[in-house]
């Protein structure tokens, strides 16, 4: 597909179509100051409105008028002018601090415009920016026009009623424009919005700030800046997003303590999460502090109700390590032995699971590399209108690959009925409609399905190698875990007289990963004919 051409304004339009739905979905949660900006704003003229636009998509709060260049705006200063008036932007306020206006200056410029310092020439910007600061120079002595941009946080507040999240933008209606996302239909309303009250969004913009605090200082490796954060936590939320978003920061934070060596501090803020690895953290710390008794109790609890497979596999692994401590008896699981084929095949410059596959090839196999593709968009497929059902809360704009909930325990609890009879009609072969869907759907975005990848040809012959009842199993299983269990499956899949094979293929040195174990073990379990390739290169 050909991208569309974007019209010379297509930010203003976009900026408009954010403001708009966000006003006809949540108008009632805005406050004075929001409906007074959006009032203003649509009061101005349009060469106003497209250049508050381009400086609120911009990063940053203070812009050089020299640098920006518009030119289907035109020439900026009466824009400027109507903007300034309207309190939407600030033009050369001499009570600016010279930290702000300084950085937008290159190191040459500084130096041609403040002689005394030349003598410093050969420091770094940032240094000779501090002795700049020194010299406390008035605005008008860098002799440019500046511009301050007013009101951002609106804009931020507006993406979030929009998104429900704090990292997607404006930049999303440009590829929807170009042709380059296309998504599926689904209701976007004041009945499935997201937030239901002000206090949601004072919430969340609260912890995305704190969450941005914390990152900076991870970044800056600011140890008591992030050991002071604890306190600025705050208590348990009783909304679930809410509180998952809080329980990600407890646990981004609790691991730092736990790693500067605070282990009872982090214990403490372990304790306030239920998000792994909240629990395999709480169990290693009680171990280092000696508490083994209370450690094995909360191993036997991760290993009787894990929520991801990570979980449930480390669980056995504490206990092991815990019951040998205690003196406690112990019976570890049987150990997994896999169908393994050592071959030695001759050094071509392609990749080693194509090499692999033109192995088979000669053998009479019809091979596929497609690695996690395959069962993922047959997922997709089979399950696209439970995906896109109209939970509320689960679609805020047209613009989503899946619902909000799609990577949490949550999708699965929420859509329990109607997943059940989905994968019960699966298994018995009732439902079948893989073309059908492929045919209604294809080229729609979803996070599952990739179309690039998935063919209606490689769809029909798995379908009819694979048994339904495998195929329930191996979805089964993948809503268990849609985050971790969507990735793992063997690299080849390979087809023959209505037989068919996974191939796991590893190369020189190359070590099975643990989410492709499980998929292998899970395999075996099921009687599901797969294998592992272990792979040498043939010396001429």
């Amino acid at each position: 597909m050909q991208p569309s051409e974007l019209a010379s304004d297509y930010y203003l339009h976009n900026f408009q179509r954010l403001v708009n739905s966000v006003e006809q979905h949540y108008l009632d949660l805005l406050n004075q100051n929001e409906t007074n900006w959006l009032k203003a704003f649509r009061q101005l003229s349009p060469p106003a409105r497209m250049l508050y636009v381009r400086l609120l998509s911009r990063k940053g709060l203070y812009y050089r008028k020299d640098k920006l260049h518009y030119p289907e705006i035109g020439e900026l200063t009466q824009p400027a002018r109507e903007l300034a008036k309207a309190g939407f932007i600030e033009i050369n306020n001499p009570d600016w601090c010279t930290e702000h206006i300084a950085p937008l200056f290159t190191k040459p410029e500084l130096l041609t415009l403040f002689p005394a310092l030349n003598k410093h020439k050969s420091a770094h910007k940032a240094a000779l920016l501090e002795k700049l600061y020194q010299l406390s120079p008035k605005l008008e002595e860098f002799g440019q026009t500046i511009f301050y941009i007013c009101h951002q946080q609106n804009l931020e507040i507006f993406l979030l009623l929009f998104f429900g999240n704090s990292h997607q933008d404006l930049s999303q209606f440009v590829l929807s424009d170009l042709g380059l996302h296309q998504f599926e239909s689904y209701p976007v309303d004041k009945e499935t919005r997201l937030f239901q009250s002000r206090e949601q969004i004072e919430s969340w913009l609260v912890l995305t700030s704190l969450a941005d605090d914390y990152w900076n200082a991870k970044e800056q490796k600011n140890h008591d800046a992030i050991v002071n954060m604890v306190s600025n936590i705050p208590t348990r939320f009783e909304w679930p997003p809410l509180e998952r978003k809080r329980q990600k920061l407890i646990n981004h934070v609790a691991r730092d303590l736990e790693r500067f060596g605070m282990q009872e501090e982090a214990l403490t803020l372990f304790r306030q999460s239920e998000l792994p690895p909240s629990r395999e953290r709480q169990i290693r710390i009680l171990d280092k502090l000696g508490i083994q008794d209370e450690a094995l109790k909360l191993t036997l609890k991760l290993k009787n109700t894990p929520l991801t497979e990570e979980e449930s596999e480390v669980a056995l692994t504490l206990e092991k390590k815990l019951s040998r401590q205690l003196k406690r008896p112990f019976s570890p699981a049987e150990k997994t032995s896999f169908n393994e084929n050592h071959l030695v095949l001759p050094h071509t410059e392609q990749r080693v699971e194509l090499a692999v596959a033109d192995y088979y090839t000669v053998q009479g196999w019809t091979v596929f590399y497609l690695e996690n593709s395959l069962i993922c968009g047959l997922f997709g497929l089979a399950f696209w209108d439970i995906i896109f059902s109209p939970i509320p809360g689960a679609f805020l704009n047209p613009y989503q690959r899946s619902p909000r909930d799609m990577f949490t325990p949550e999708f699965r609890t929420q859509r329990a009925e109607m997943i059940a009879e989905r994968l019960e009609h699966i298994s018995s072969g009732s439902w079948c409609n893989w073309l059908e869907i492929y045919n209604q759907k294809e080229g729609l975005s979803n996070d599952w399905v990739n179309w690039h990848i998935l063919s209606k040809d490689i769809i029909e012959l798995t379908v009819n190698s694979i048994p339904c009842s495998t195929l329930s199993r191996l979805f089964k299983r993948m809503l268990f875990d849609p985050r971790n269990n969507r990735s793992g499956f063997p690299d080849l899949i390979m087809f023959k007289d209505n037989q068919y094979q996974w191939v796991e293929v590893k190369g020189p040195g190359d070590k099975l990963q643990s989410n492709q174990a499980r998929w292998l073990k899970m395999f075996n379990q099921s009687d599901i004919p797969a294998c592992i390739d272990f792979i040498t290169w043939h010396k001429d």
